[in-house]
């Protein structure tokens, strides 16, 4: 299946870029601040970040990877298990954690493996490639 995975690929091509997770480890949405969903690049960084699962550090690349063999319910217990560690209750937001992990598999699923990408508030925009890189 394919996931999001945090990377450094692509840092620096914004000002704003940041790298803080542990490179290849699952990455989750949070949700946003009102200053963030105003500008993105503000002072706040949620808005255009991803959370790391393990580390709760964030980054603001994500690279699409295919882990062969990991199920639908094991990264559904992973976001759970990340979500407890970062202190969010699950059971709090608006949209069901399950939900939001089927959105977060079908925006994978619909870009090519190795495909880096940002968040611009509400939106998974493509960056680049690892082919690019190269």
């Amino acid at each position: 299946m394919r996931v999001l995975v945090a990377t450094s690929v692509t840092q620096g091509e914004r000002a704003t870029d940041f790298a803080n997770c542990i490179e290849g480890e699952l990455v989750w949405l949070h949700p946003l601040c009102s200053a963030s969903e105003r500008d993105p690049d503000g002072a706040c960084g949620c808005g255009r970040s991803f959370s790391g699962l393990s580390s709760t550090r964030h980054t603001t690349t994500a690279l699409v990877r295919e882990i062969h063999g990991l199920t639908r319910e094991e990264y559904l217990a992973a976001s759970m298990a990340g979500l407890e560690l970062m202190g969010w209750c699950p059971d709090c937001s608006d949209l069901p954690v399950a939900d939001f992990v089927d959105w977060m598999l079908a925006v994978a699923e619909d870009l090519p493996e190795g495909t880096v990408v940002e968040r611009r508030t509400f939106e998974i925009a493509v960056r680049g490639s690892l082919g690019s890189e190269a």
